[in-house]
């Protein structure tokens, strides 16, 4: 690409991205704008009610009530509604916009029906709203200018052939960061923002509340229960680690079947688990569950498995470890098939048994893969969600209620967001601080090859 057509690409791109960001906040001011409408327009209608019941004139009422706010309010009663008007807000009591404005239902001192509507016009400033091009607005398209100009000065000072090289680079990277920024960078933040307000599908207004969250989060019992479970539940990794490097010594070696027995070990952690959640379901079942039916054969008593807070988190943490153990094992097996024989060879001509060649030779060359495995069990065993949520959604009585579970209900059925993103953070810090502990422990005695 020449200077002049990279001079221009950069001008056209910043024009457009220029462009594009100024129609996107004027749109977001006319919404902002027609919300504010009707909600003075819901306000209105409660002001022309409240003086109903009281014995006032509501059409005084509203009138001042538009003083106070800036607006022109008019009170429709009788036929001076539309009937097209007055059906369709006893069908749906909603506000909606009108003309310049909004209008909303007035409803009867019972508040039982709508017997007229407010119709509120915006005027001075309300019905203008802030200036399009203002320090808020103003600033990112200054920051983008500059970026430009940076762009622009680049491209003249530098080669051609290294110009083309980076814009060739820097095109096929685009993708994959724009990716990056809208499904990951950009919901981070949303939820860093969300975390410190009180946000919700059925709140009028998203306030502000600080760190109320977090407070309201320490004095909550239940996220205490919760913890202390994911605590409990994360156990499962140090025993499946120990099943899973038994395995993979048994498995590391060149015999008939050995392959048909790794993929037979494997298959669990690649089927679905929202399968593997059915299926354990009803293997625990307490009436006819395969599991009580073995004990029966035994002559021991039956266990309500996922009924029974004493035996529910254990029997999702069995579950958990059938499924893992296949994985891990896989990854055990690739490390061990990467020690050199020559050690192993070496230890057993100085005479050292099975034993004390995994003592001090096996064990200290997997320190690298242990720990791989160890903090992303952890990791992953602190997001659990879908074994809980199919096989008894956080009960008996909290028993098997974790945090993941805490936030998605919190977000999706109490439609809580703000205090979900909360939790979330949370737990980003505990699994940070965790991960940071675990290499300052552990990754000092870890020598990679």
């Amino acid at each position: 690409m020449s200077a002049r057509g990279f001079q221009a690409a950069v001008v056209a791109g910043a024009s457009l991205l220029a462009v594009g960001y100024v129609a996107w906040q004027a749109s977001r001011d006319r919404r902002a704008l027609e919300v504010g409408w009707q909600r003075a327009a819901v306000g209105a209608a409660g002001a022309a009610r409240a003086a109903r019941a009281s014995g006032l004139a509501p059409a005084e009422a509203v009138r001042r009530f538009g003083v106070a706010h800036g607006f022109h309010v008019r009170l429709l009663e009788g036929a001076a509604v539309p009937t097209a008007l007055l059906d369709s807000l006893r069908a749906d009591e909603a506000p909606r916009p009108s003309a310049g404005g909004a209008v909303a239902p007035v409803k009867d001192a019972d508040d039982w029906d709508v017997v007229g509507a407010v119709e509120v016009v915006a005027s001075g400033r309300a019905g203008r709203g802030p200036p399009l091009l203002r320090p808020g607005v103003l600033l990112p398209l200054a920051a983008l200018a500059v970026a430009a100009a940076a762009l622009l000065v680049w491209g003249a000072l530098v080669p051609e052939r290294r110009r083309r090289e980076s814009v060739t680079a820097w095109t096929f990277l685009g993708i994959p960061l724009a990716h990056l920024a809208v499904f990951s960078f950009v919901p981070v933040g949303f939820t860093v923002y969300l975390a410190f307000h009180s946000w919700g599908l059925i709140e009028r207004e998203q306030r502000y509340v600080g760190l109320g969250n977090f407070r309201e989060l320490l004095n909550d019992g239940l996220f205490w229960t919760t913890l202390r479970n994911t605590t409990v539940y994360v156990a499962y990794v140090p025993i499946t680690m120990a099943a899973a490097i038994a395995l993979a010594l048994l498995l590391n070696r060149r015999r008939t079947g050995v392959r048909l027995l790794r993929a037979i070990v494997f298959l669990p952690f690649v089927t679905s688990v929202v399968a593997i959640a059915i299926v354990w379901q009803w293997m625990f079942n307490a009436d006819f569950g395969l599991v009580n039916y073995a004990l029966h054969l035994l002559g021991l008593a039956p266990v309500d498995w996922l009924g029974s807070p004493r035996f529910a988190l254990i029997s999702i943490i069995c579950v958990t470890v059938w499924t893992q153990v296949g994985y891990q094992m896989l990854i055990f097996l690739a490390g061990l098939q990467g020690i050199p024989q020559a050690y192993l060879d070496a230890a057993l001509v100085d005479g050292a048994g099975p034993w004390q060649r995994f003592r001090h030779v096996t064990l200290p060359l997997l320190r690298p893969v242990i720990l791989f495995v160890l903090v992303t069990g952890i990791i992953a065993g602190f997001q659990v969600f879908t074994l809980v949520y199919m096989m008894t959604e956080g009960g008996p009585l909290h028993s098997t209620d974790v945090i993941v579970y805490r936030i998605y209900q919190a977000a999706w059925e109490f439609l809580r967001f703000g205090y979900a993103s909360a939790m979330a953070l949370v737990l980003f810090a505990i699994l940070l601080a965790v991960t940071v502990i675990q290499f300052r422990l552990l990754g000092k005695r870890v020598e990679y090859a």
